[in-house]
């Protein structure tokens, strides 16, 4: 079965921590040298060969900061930032930069997909017209220096985003967790170290930056990701072969809760979907438009929900706004076979 259509690998991101030279780390820096890090990272990126925009994190209203946050374009550690802490993104919101986060920059690529390669490609292009008007803070020993002892050296954070319900269901997962790390490779929930893995959803991602250079780092992710992919797709013949009949009730009866509950509260959600999810990829349910359904998880998040339609719910209104128009996109992206 195909990449586009087994639903393992969701995304690819590629994050690089970068710092002026001659700057204070952010949590150390006053007022005007948050506002130059910010006017020189604007600066380079106008005179490169994207357009961006900035939005400062103090200017952003409570809705537009959780938004971004489910999206993976924003961290806690920026909305914690100084008055100077804001995000620069281009249009698609594939590439995105935070500035003073825990470092200066905190550059990242995220494209669709198993294709970490182009994501480092591009922001590595990025990160070099930023490179080309400010000196970066770099030792010849160490490498780039950042606020987190973690990041130093090649300051890459390489991660790709798995959907993984085989191995979960079949209690497999924490032997991939332990042979990643034996690679310098985690094994987290959605959302990062100590987030919670909703849906079958981890993240996969290199837990060395120094000693290694960029394109060992790729690599080792990439092959550590076709091993647990691989591992996935075994664990999806053995939860047929343990009994499709109940497999198969389960997976229609979640596609029938989300096409028919008039409430629905995001967890519920997120599980209901990654079965039904699973039986697409089974061929127990079909879908005539792959891309529209892998969006509607993030549709659907609280924050989303809420910008999509226009207007700030509370937990019950949210609920019962899910669950209808959930339930009306299912039914016209798929059919049970």
């Amino acid at each position: 079965m195909s990449e586009r259509t087994n639903g393992i690998v969701i995304s690819s991101r590629v994050r690089l921590a970068r710092n002026y030279d001659g700057f204070r780390f952010p949590s150390r820096m006053d007022d005007a040298e948050s506002a130059k890090v910010l006017e020189m990272t604007e600066s380079a990126l106008a005179s490169g060969s994207e357009k961006f925009g900035t939005i400062k994190i103090a200017d952003m209203s409570e809705l537009q900061a959780e938004t971004l946050k489910e999206l993976h374009l924003i961290s806690d550690d920026l909305l914690r930032g100084n008055k100077n802490a804001a995000v620069i993104t281009n249009k698609s919101n594939d590439v995105c930069i935070m500035v003073n986060e825990e470092d200066h920059l905190r550059e990242q690529c995220i494209m669709k997909g198993n294709r970490l390669s182009q994501a480092y490609a591009r922001i590595s292009a990025i990160d070099d017209e930023i490179a080309a008007c400010n000196k970066i803070a770099f030792d010849g020993r160490l490498g780039y220096l950042t606020a987190c002892p973690t990041n130093v050296g090649t300051g890459l954070r390489a991660s790709v985003m798995m959907f993984l319900p085989g191995l979960g269901m079949t209690d497999s997962l924490a032997k991939c967790v332990s042979a990643a790390a034996r690679f310098d490779m985690a094994v987290r929930g959605e959302y990062g170290e100590g987030s919670r893995s909703g849906g079958y959803i981890y993240q996969i991602s290199n837990s060395k930056t120094l000693g290694v250079s960029e394109d060992e780092i790729i690599s080792g992710v990439a092959s550590v990701v076709e091993q647990i992919e691989q591992s996935e797709i075994v664990a999806r013949k053995a939860l047929v072969e343990a009994g499709e009949v109940k497999l198969r009730d389960g997976i229609m009866r979640a596609y029938g809760v989300l096409t028919n509950a008039y409430s629905m509260p995001f967890d519920e959600f997120e599980e209901k979907y990654a079965l039904v999810k699973l039986g697409i990829y089974y061929g127990y349910i079909d879908c005539g438009d792959n891309a529209a359904f892998e969006a509607m998880l993030d549709k659907y998040r609280p924050a989303n929900l809420m910008t999509h339609a226009g207007k700030i719910m509370n937990d019950g209104e949210r609920d019962i706004y899910r669950a209808a128009n959930a339930a009306a996109e299912l039914k016209r992206l798929t059919a049970t076979a």
